[in-house]
C-alpha cells in the first residue's frame, strides 16, 4: 500500500487505514475468509460510502443495516447511493496504488452486500403510535428487510417508560411472528423481564439473535435454552470483559455471529474513535483466538468461515412469503394499532429525554 496519509486539520483521511484516537495507524488482521457485520447503523456514520469502501478493503463482505422508524427510514433510499460512492472510492484507491488487505486488486473487490433490519428501539417506545407501526410494517415488507430489530428493553437509560417498553417489545415480537422474520434483540439490564415477555409471547420460527452479547455464563444459560444466536462485537475485546470471553466459549459455534453496532462500541485497540463496520475484523480475530483455544478441534479459519456462513444464513435469507403477498401486507398495515396515542406520545416525548 502507499504511504499512509497523516490527519490534516482534524479531518479524517480518506484512505483504508485504521487509526486510534491519537491518529496513529493500527494494523488490522488480514482476514483469510469473509467477515460479516450483522448490526450497523450506517445512517449515523460520518461517511457511509467511505465506510463501505473500507469494508471491501478488509474483507467485510456483508452488513445488516439497522433502521428505527421514529428516527427515519432514509437508509432504504440511500443504500444505492452509498454503494455507488464506495465503488468510486475503491476505484480511486486502486488508481493511487492501494490494494485490498489480502492483496486483491481493488477494482475487482465487490462493495459489501447490505440487508436491512427494521424495528423500534426501546428508547423510542414512546413513539410507538399506530402511524409508527404502519411505517414499520411497510418497511418490513421491503424484500431488502431481513429481520425485525433492534427491539427489546433498555433499563439503563430509561428513555421510555418501562411498562411501555415492555408493551412495545411484546407487540413487535408478535408482529415478527406474523411477518415470518427473525428478531434482533437489544436487552440492557432487563434480561429477566425480557425472558418473561418472550415466554408469554414467543419468538418467531425464523429465529432470534441477542445483539451486543455481554453476559457471563450464568446469564447466558436461559438464552441458550431458547435457541438464540449471539452477536459478538466490541465488548468481546474490552479489557475488563474476561467474563464475556469465557461465556462466549460456551456458545455452540453454529450460533455465533459478529457485529459492530457502529458508530458505537468501537473494539480495542481503537476505542475512542468512530466505529465503522470494517472494525468487525478486530472482533472476529479475537473471537477466533478465544474460541479455538477452548475448542482446539476448530482451526481459526474454519471457525471464521462458519461464523460468516451463520450470518449470511440468518440475515441474508430470501424474501419470506409474507413479503411477497401484497394482500397480507396491506391487511397488516390496515390493522396497525400502535401502543400509544399521538397525544400521549407527544406528552412522553416532552417528559422523557432523547438518546
Amino acid at each position: 500500500m502507499p504511504e499512509d496519509n497523516a490527519p490534516e486539520s482534524g479531518r479524517e483521511p480518506r484512505d483504508p487505514l485504521f487509526r486510534n484516537h491519537k491518529g496513529k495507524v493500527k494494523d488490522p488482521p488480514v482476514m483469510p475468509v469473509p467477515v460479516a457485520d450483522t448490526h450497523a447503523h450506517l445512517v449515523m456514520l460520518s461517511d457511509a460510502g467511505l465506510a463501505l469502501a473500507r469494508c471491501a478493503v478488509h474483507h467485510v463482505d456483508f452488513i445488516e443495516a439497522m433502521v428505527d422508524p421514529p428516527e427515519g427510514v432514509e437508509t432504504y433510499d440511500l443504500l444505492d447511493v452509498w454503494a455507488a460512492e464506495a465503488r468510486r472510492q475503491l476505484d480511486g484507491w486502486a488508481d493511487e496504488g492501494w490494494r485490498a488487505a489480502d492483496g486483491r486488486d481493488l477494482r475487482e473487490v465487490a462493495v459489501p452486500r447490505v440487508r436491512v433490519g427494521v424495528g423500534v428501539h426501546p428508547h423510542n417506545a414512546k413513539c410507538y403510535t399506530a402511524a409508527c407501526e404502519r411505517l414499520l410494517i411497510e418497511r418490513a415488507a421491503d424484500p431488502r428487510t431481513s429481520c425485525i430489530g433492534e427491539i427489546g428493553l433498555d433499563y439503563h437509560y430509561d428513555f421510555s417508560p418501562r411498562p411501555l417498553q415492555q408493551e412495545v417489545f411484546a407487540r413487535q415480537l408478535a408482529l415478527a411472528q406474523e411477518m415470518e422474520l427473525p428478531v434482533s434483540l437489544h436487552i440492557r439490564e432487563a434480561h429477566r423481564d425480557a425472558l418473561d415477555i418472550i415466554g408469554r409471547v414467543g419468538l418467531p420460527q425464523a429465529g432470534c439473535v441477542l445483539h451486543c452479547f455481554n453476559l457471563d455464563a450464568e446469564g447466558l444459560a436461559p438464552w441458550l435454552e431458547l435457541g438464540c444466536s449471539f452477536a459478538l462485537g466490541g465488548p468481546l475485546t474490552f479489557k475488563k470483559s474476561d467474563y464475556v470471553r469465557e461465556a462466549t466459549t460456551l456458545i455452540p459455534a453454529e450460533r455465533l455471529v459478529t457485529e459492530t453496532d457502529s458508530p458505537y462500541m468501537t473494539p480495542a485497540p481503537l476505542r475512542g474513535t468512530e466505529c465503522g463496520p470494517a472494525h468487525t475484523v478486530f472482533t472476529a480475530r479475537l473471537l477466533a483466538e478465544v474460541y479455538t483455544q477452548a475448542h482446539p478441534d476448530y482451526g481459526q479459519t474454519q471457525l471464521l468461515q462458519l461464523v460468516y456462513e451463520n450470518a449470511r444464513s440468518f440475515f441474508d435469507r430470501p424474501a419470506c412469503s409474507w413479503q411477497r403477498e401484497k394482500t397480507r401486507v396491506a391487511d397488516l398495515a390496515r390493522e396497525a394499532r400502535g401502543c400509544v396515542s399521538e397525544e400521549e406520545s407527544a406528552r412522553l416525548r416532552a417528559v422523557y429525554p432523547d438518546e
